[in-house]
């Protein structure tokens, strides 16, 4: 969501700096006269400022095609061990894991969705899954994120 905020502010920045030459752009083309032919090269260094935010909006979540970068978007392989645990029945090695997590990125919500899933359906450990609820909610900065934890261990508990 962050990205998507930053793509759209990077696309307003580039539209104002592209309004000019749509304005023109415009003014050459109504009414059609001989000129008008010429004005259909203004576009062009408009859908240049344009593509890269535009692409980064189409493409936020998966990849941008015209502009491929790995600037800020670094693999994440740091749940694969504890996942592996998990898979092998070292539940008390994932949870360690896991736990292990928090003070590197306190921050990320599928930690703590995790340790809570790993406590409740495999560890049948609740008092283990309510620290994660009470860590998760101290350390998450954004408050959509704490509601997804909080209904997420609302829900598991429900059943």
């Amino acid at each position: 969501m962050n990205d998507t905020r930053q793509s759209l502010k990077f696309l307003l920045k580039r539209l104002l700096i592209a309004l000019p030459l749509i304005i023109v752009f415009m003014y050459l083309m109504i009414p059609l006269r001989d000129i008008s032919f010429f004005a259909a090269f203004l576009l062009v260094p408009v859908g240049l400022l344009l593509a890269k935010p535009l692409t980064e909006l189409i493409g936020s979540g998966t990849s941008s095609i015209l502009f491929p970068t790995t600037a800020g978007r670094e693999v994440n392989l740091m749940f694969s061990i504890a996942e592996s645990r998990v898979m092998e029945t070292k539940y008390d090695e994932a949870l360690y894991l896991y736990e292990d997590m928090i003070p590197k990125d306190p921050d990320r919500l599928e930690i703590y969705i995790r340790i809570i899933d790993l406590a409740i359906y495999k560890m049948k450990r609740p008092e283990i899954a309510r620290e994660a609820l009470r860590k998760g909610l101290t350390n998450l900065k954004e408050a959509e994120e704490r509601i997804i934890l909080a209904k997420h261990f609302k829900r598991i508990q429900d059943l």
